[in-house]
């Protein structure tokens, strides 16, 4: 810190001394630390936009990224991942795994402990995930609790008594789980947002403990300062987190600014550290001059289709909508943000449990903007169908400057390459996932992120049946493959299943892949020690500003 010269300043630094000579009681220093401190932890303050207020910060609650994003924080689960992205001791110290891979035993830190200085308890856990797995509970990502035994069958009220689940409390500080089989991502799955603990004694206490930042309790490297709804949720440093000392910052602030302009007006005034929400307008210009930053997202966005549509179940006029679209000209002049063309379902950088998921199946499944196998496709498929035209289909997005634009892309390509016209609708972003959800729309843009890190967990979601089946797909061979990755022990046997399983949703175009999402963002050159992971969490634990 740089400080002026000045006859003031000498003299008053003379008195000072003479009076600390004087008196053991006068002494300037404590005055001094006290300004370096304020300087400080105002240096020491990141502000970061939530886009909208979170829904929840009930971790088992939590249906969205961002949210899971705040609420990984201001929590910590059995382990966490480190810079690198690999597992590393979070409140489990250590922990051991049986020699047939089912029963991993966790030993908590016994300085682990809430904020409001309980100790964080191997209960804490138990009661969290069966919590979760309770039908009444209606966890939006519960279903990742499935791989404990009889996780599934408690959940959908088959099992009623908690004692059956594979979950065990052998001491106050030892966690036993069992799984229903060898699960090779399942520690890493322990870091994830619907893991996380909460308290046992406060949330049977007191049940809305997680509305209000008074009530707030959580158990991570920050706890809640001040939540103001709809503005701003103040974070500051847990100071009974076991490893507080890591913690560099005194304040993390989380605004809830929706407009993406304004987002970007914030970031160049200095009022946003960070930005995740550019407008497509600059986006590309960004990311060429260096300012924008990329990292790699485990997200698939897509085309997806009502397969209860009396047309839309006709898998060559599917075939003909997907192959009509140019992907490389969507990523290069409409999202613009470093994306890849999707022609395959699974994302880069996923896992199959025995390499990389996309290195295994391949790059392509089928060739983009093939439009004459796509006009071919369109008028067999009217002719099965005993149409001589295609009926306007309306098509479902919801309201961002990305969507707004590639839909409108989407529109104009259909119209040219096939003759199409398609009727465009907005929602608003939770109205919108309320409409597809029900089932009341035809086609829609929609994207998916992975949970954790295996191809596994996004191909549940069209099983014949499932809960996260919204386009109502059912394809047996797809189901009974799926059904077989799930069963396999043998991890090799296991990646060629869920190779076959995405080349059968691939070849019958159940949905249609447009391109991998990317994480990009704007940092400050100051601030330092953010992690992103491929499974798009950030931890701001380690953060700092320079």
């Amino acid at each position: 810190m740089k400080r002026k010269n000045s006859l003031f300043l000498t003299l008053l630094l003379v008195c000072a001394l003479l009076v600390s000579a004087c008196s053991t009681t006068a002494n300037t220093e404590p005055k001094e630390n006290e300004t370096n401190n304020q300087k400080t932890e105002k240096e020491q303050t990141l502000i970061v936009n939530a886009n909208t207020e979170p829904s929840s910060l009930d971790p088992v609650l939590i249906d969205n990224q961002m949210a899971g994003d705040m609420a990984n924080q201001l929590f910590e689960g059995l382990v966490r991942l480190d810079k690198d992205g690999n597992i590393e001791a979070g409140v489990a110290e250590k922990w051991s795994m049986s020699d047939d891979g089912l029963v991993y035993t966790f030993y908590l830190n016994k300085n682990a402990k809430w904020s409001n200085g309980d100790q964080v308890k191997a209960e804490d856990f138990y009661f969290s995930w069966e919590r979760a797995l309770r039908p009444e509970t209606a966890a939006p990502l519960g279903s990742n609790l499935f791989f404990i035994k009889n996780g599934m069958q408690y959940n959908s009220g088959e099992i009623k008594d908690s004692a059956q689940l594979g979950m065990k409390v052998i001491d106050e500080n030892t966690f036993e789980v069992t799984l229903e089989k060898p699960t090779s991502f399942f520690l890493g799955l322990t870091a994830f947002f619907t893991l996380l603990p909460i308290n046992k004694e406060v949330a049977e206490s007191k049940p809305d403990w997680a509305s209000e930042g008074e009530s707030f309790v959580s158990n991570g490297p920050f706890k809640i300062q001040n939540w103001k709804h709809g503005q701003e949720v103040i974070m500051e440093p847990n100071e009974h987190y076991w490893a507080k000392d890591v913690v560099k910052l005194k304040q993390l602030k989380w605004v809830m600014v929706n407009e993406q302009n304004t987002d970007y007006g914030m970031y160049q005034s200095n009022q946003l550290n960070v930005s995740t929400n550019l407008p497509n307008s600059v986006r590309s210009k960004l990311i060429e001059s260096g300012e924008a930053l990329t990292a790699p997202a485990a997200r698939v966005v897509y085309l997806r289709y009502n397969h209860k549509n009396e047309i839309l179940e006709n898998v060559k006029i599917r075939k003909a909508l997907g192959l009509a679209l140019n992907r490389q000209l969507i990523v290069d002049k409409v999202t613009q943000g470093g994306e890849i063309p999707a022609l395959a379902f699974i994302p880069p950088g996923l896992g199959s449990g025995v390499g990389e998921f996309r290195q295994l199946a391949g790059e392509a499944l089928y060739k983009d903007n093939d439009i004459d196998t796509a006009k071919k496709l369109l008028v067999e498929g009217l002719k099965e169908l005993g149409l001589s035209s295609l009926p306007k289909i309306n098509f479902l997005f919801q309201t961002n400057d990305t969507y707004n634009k590639l839909s409108q892309a989407m529109q104009e390509m259909w119209k040219q390459n096939l003759g199409i016209e398609v009727e465009l609708q907005t929602l608003e972003g939770k109205v919108f996932v309320q409409t597809v959800q029900s089932g009341e729309y035809e086609l829609a843009i929609y994207g998916t992120g992975a949970d954790y890190d295996d191809a596994s967990n996004l191909m549940g979601q069209y099983v014949t049946g499932d809960v996260y089946n919204y386009s109502n797909i059912s394809i047996p061979e797809y189901d009974d493959l799926v059904s077989k990755a799930d069963a396999e022990v043998d991890l090799e046997e296991r990646a060629k299943y869920m190779v076959d399983a995405e080349k059968v949703l691939i070849d019958e175009m159940a949905i249609a892949p447009l391109y991998y999402g990317t994480q990009v963002y704007l940092q400050k050159e100051n601030v330092k020690g953010i992690y992103r992971y491929v499974i798009q969490a950030v931890d701001y634990r380690e953060a700092y500003v320079e």
